[in-house]
């Protein structure tokens, strides 16, 4: 060893040996006074402690020494030492007293990336594997002490609020309330996230703008179930076509008295079929008998599909969506939209179509055509809006002026879609052109009648509508009953019923003191004036308000029954504990192994579990940016035509349910054989066989790029951003939700991408040249690879083999790659094999998911422990999803605040 080694190993020595002495660090052993008579034989005992004392302490110090020291002088600090910090990372001042937070997260650093193989990296010299495996054991044994001492010290409380949607579906839960189609939190401030979820206590503050939206949420929810006097009557209405006074009155395609069409999605206004005399809607809140007489028309329509953007193999379809004037235009979208019904309408037959549908007072049933075309109006704008003098000469000839002409040309890629078709439209829009004579000019609504009289695209023809109600199942209602119970509203009665609605309320029984101040409020509210039913909703408004009813109430230590019975039905139902957990709860039972067990399998069988799969997916798997983004409805109007935002959600959260459901070892995730589609989805990804909005399991022998996540379109556009790809976002995102090793932040100094990137010609370029900075260089050499096995993805999941350049091919797609420990893979299938060696590592990341996302709090390093506790018992019992579940909330971590 050179003068220079071993000074950098004199460097790393020893300061503290407090851990390999039971974690006693500066502190003095006590020592009890020792009896005469027994003092001899105590002195002997002491004398074996003390060596058996020191030979651990010299085994400690010879270990670190002799091996340790010398193995991070050989292959670590050269990259990591006082000349150069990759990574950011620096270990020759690295203390090996693992008491110390920061020393002991780089210690399990190391000890991960020695695990993994990816240090030291593949183009340096290698330990041997003897070597290598002493210093991970080294380190493992200190850890595991470590962990110990910071999880007895370190513990934190925090309280933890529901978030609005865990508030909303327990008000609705608790009152039993229909879903209201308004939403009284839709003024509440958007949720703070950390880590991507949004149910983490430390990051869910309240303040007075939230406190003023609970107090207006409270009484909105109030008077939605404290509705008093008789049953209202029911009431019939017939509404014949016309429904409403339609806009383009001249395009002659409805006929008064007879029926009236949905031509078009809600994507522009009017695409809303509604109800001009029951404009102010119903009268009361109920469920509601809706008919409707309808035909599809010309689903088969004579044009290219491109054109008009329906799909011919779809049956068209009728969605009813509820709104409310108050809330906006009716024939337009509005913030109080529900869907409350669907239909799909046989082709050229008159129907009727009936559902039972709850609708809100003030609301009406709206019909929509949600796979109706979203290129008419566009078409139309083209051709009247930006070329009014060259209106027949345009859709004769199919030729446009120069781009010097008009200040609002038609751009090149919709002009080459419209020349490819010329011939196929030229019948339907010669016959507008006779009609309408041989003028070279025509304003915006002669363009609309030229248009409409010529147009047979698919519509849907409405004939009358009816509707009748309000029907109820019980009267007084659920909601009734669920404040005041088989009591009156009286003063002698409030106390009972205060505590009654409170204990259920605040999921635990309220203790007299907080009763005592609700009656309080009750009877000063009585005192002044009000009847005992106004008073009482004043008291049931505060205890909505209340910190027991916002916030989960966990005592810190391990969890009573009840603050299981709220931790369990949190994650799993995202609302409050059913009747059977109170009652478990109640007796102290719940907490035993084997009913918590079973109470976890009944409560995943339950329908209310749909709330966990979709609320988990979004989070864990970024399902919630979807949207937020939308591609270019020219480059991708497939994503608008069958709407394949929602279909993409769908086929994730469906995946995840199955695998669940039939617990699936959750290598499933990273590859598996099957998925689930609808029509739409089965359509980009190349698959025959599907139609309609049902998802159906596929197999997917001949497709097996597509099996896991990986190969979803979710994923694919939620880590894209609607314009291009970019592996540099996707390795990111696999780095933390598949790995669970999400990279550091880029240097502040460090610019995305340098500007000598001229020449390069695709992105590998860019990013080749980006990666020459020494300071980008580690994290990327870890990102990129990743991100480029799914560079063959579009930015909505479609498979490409070329770059895009305008209507042409670009550039051939190289998917390849090496990870840094030297594995390679060619394409997303052999990446797949590379992930598959890499299945504890996404067990691990998974399990950090699910853990923090039941207990509401970020996974602290002193969870590691119980992570990697977890991970074994889950390698042990088969790897299943619904096996790791029940395993997490048998765990000391979900059992304890």
């Amino acid at each position: 060893m050179s003068h220079e080694k071993s000074k950098v190993a004199n460097d790393l020595r020893v300061p503290s040996l407090s851990l390999s002495l039971w974690a006693l660090g500066d502190r003095p052993v006590p020592f009890v006074k020792l009896h005469t008579s027994r003092l001899k034989t105590n002195c002997s005992i002491l004398v074996v402690l003390s060596l058996l004392f020191l030979n651990t302490l010299r085994t400690y110090a010879d270990t670190y020494h002799d091996t340790v020291a010398p193995f991070l002088e050989e292959y670590c600090i050269q990259c990591h030492g006082p000349e150069k910090q990759k990574g950011d990372r620096r270990y020759d001042n690295l203390k090996s007293d693992f008491l110390d937070k920061d020393a002991l997260i780089l210690w399990q650093d190391i000890a991960d990336l020695l695990n993994l193989g990816d240090m030291p990296p593949e183009e340096e010299t290698q330990p041997s594997p003897d070597d290598r495996q002493a210093v991970i054991n080294w380190i493992t044994d200190e850890l595991t002490i470590a962990y110990e001492h910071h999880k007895s010290s370190d513990r934190k409380t925090v309280l933890r609020r529901l978030n609005r949607y865990e508030y909303n579906r327990t008000v609705r839960d608790l009152l039993h309330l229909q879903p209201l189609l308004i939403d009284p939190t839709e003024s509440f401030p958007p949720d703070e996230t950390e880590e991507n979820f949004n149910n983490i206590g430390s990051a869910l503050i309240t303040s007075d703008f939230l406190l003023q939206g609970y107090l207006d949420a409270a009484e909105s929810f109030i008077e939605q179930a404290t509705r008093q006097g008789p049953e209202p009557e029911v009431q019939s209405y017939q509404f014949p076509a016309p429904f409403y006074t339609a806009g383009n009155r001249w395009d002659g395609k409805d006929v008064a008295g007879e029926f009236q069409h949905i031509r078009k999605n809600t994507t522009d206004q009017d695409g809303f079929l509604w109800l001009e005399k029951l404009e102010q809607g119903v009268p009361e809140s109920g469920y509601y008998k809706l008919r409707f007489k309808a035909q599809a028309i010309n689903r088969e329509y004579p044009y290219p599909e491109r054109i008009v953007g329906t799909r011919k193999s779809e049956p068209l379809r009728v969605d009813v969506i509820a709104g409310s004037r108050e809330y906006g235009e009716l024939e337009s979208r509005t913030s109080s939209d529900r869907k409350v019904a669907d239909f799909i309408i046989a082709d050229e037959s008159s129907e009727w179509y009936e559902s039972r549908i709850w609708l809100d007072k003030g609301f009406q049933p709206r019909l929509t055509f949600p796979n109706g075309p979203n290129r008419v109006k566009p078409i139309r704008k083209t051709l009247v809006r930006n070329y009014p003098d060259h209106f027949q000469e345009f859709i004769h000839n199919w030729t446009i002026p120069g781009d010097g002409l008009y200040p609002y040309p038609i751009e090149e890629a919709e002009v080459r879609r419209i020349e490819a078709e010329a011939q196929k439209i030229a019948t339907v829009v010669g016959r507008v052109l006779d009609t309408q004579g041989t003028s070279n000019k025509f304003n915006r609504r002669d363009g609309w009648a030229a248009f409409y009289r010529g147009y047979e695209g698919p519509r849907i023809r409405v004939f009358e509508i009816e509707l009748e109600g309000p029907y109820y199942e019980d009267w007084p209602t659920p909601s009734y009953r669920a404040l005041f119970g088989d009591k009156e509203p009286t003063m002698e009665n409030a106390r009972p019923i205060l505590e009654r609605f409170a204990d259920a309320a605040f999921r635990r029984p309220a203790d007299d003191a907080k009763i005592d101040v609700l009656h309080e409020l009750v009877l000063s509210s009585h005192q002044s004036g009000k009847s005992a039913f106004e008073s009482l909703k004043i008291g049931f408004r505060a205890i909505l308000c209340s910190p027991d009813f916002i916030y989960l109430q966990e005592p810190e230590g391990r969890l009573d029954d009840y603050a299981l019975a709220s931790r369990l039905s949190y994650f799993l139902w995202s609302t409050q504990p059913d009747q059977t957990l109170r009652e478990l709860a109640k007796a102290g039972a719940l907490s035993r192994p084997d009913v918590l067990k079973a109470q976890v399998l009944r409560m995943l069988d339950d329908k209310r579990s749909k709330a966990f799969t979709e609320q988990f997916t979004s989070r864990w798997l970024e399902l919630y940016k979807i949207g937020t983004m939308p591609p270019s409805d020219k480059e991708f109007m497939s994503y608008y035509v069958d709407g394949l935002e929602g279909s993409m959600k769908r086929e994730t959260q469906t995946f995840f349910r199955y695998i669940l459901e039939n617990n699936l070892p959750i290598s499933s995730f990273l590859d598996s054989d099957f998925t689930f589609v609808d029509g739409g989805l089965a359509r980009l990804y190349g698959i025959n066989g599907v139609t309609g909005p049902a998802m159906q399991k596929v197999s997917l022998a001949s497709l097996p790029q597509r099996g896991g996540l990986l190969g979803q379109a979710s994923i694919l556009t939620a880590s894209a951003n609607g314009i291009d790809t970019s592996p540099i976002i996707r390795g990111i995102w696999i780095l933390d939700n598949i790995l669970g090793a999400p990279p550091a932040p880029p240097p502040p100094d460090v610019e995305p991408l340098e500007p000598d990137i001229r020449g390069s010609t695709t992105i590998r370029d860019q990013l080749d040249k980006h990666r020459e900075l020494e300071a980008c260089y580690e994290c990327h050499r870890k990102i990129d690879p990743l991100g480029f096995a799914l560079e063959n993805f579009d930015p909505i999941g479609g498979w490409r083999d070329h770059y895009p350049r305008g209507n042409s091919k670009g550039p051939l797609i190289d998917a390849s790659g090496q990870l840094p420990n030297g594995d390679q893979f060619s394409d997303i299938k052999a990446f797949k094999s590379v992930l598959a060696n890499r299945q504890e590592q996404f067990a691990h990341c998974l399990t950090e998911k699910l853990l923090a996302y039941s207990m509401g709090r970020t996974i602290e390093f002193t969870d590691r422990p119980e992570v990697d506790h977890l991970v074994k018992q889950l390698s042990n019992s088969g790897s299943g999803l619904r096996d790791l579940v029940i395993q997490i909330t048998q765990s000391e971590a979900f059992l304890t605040k």
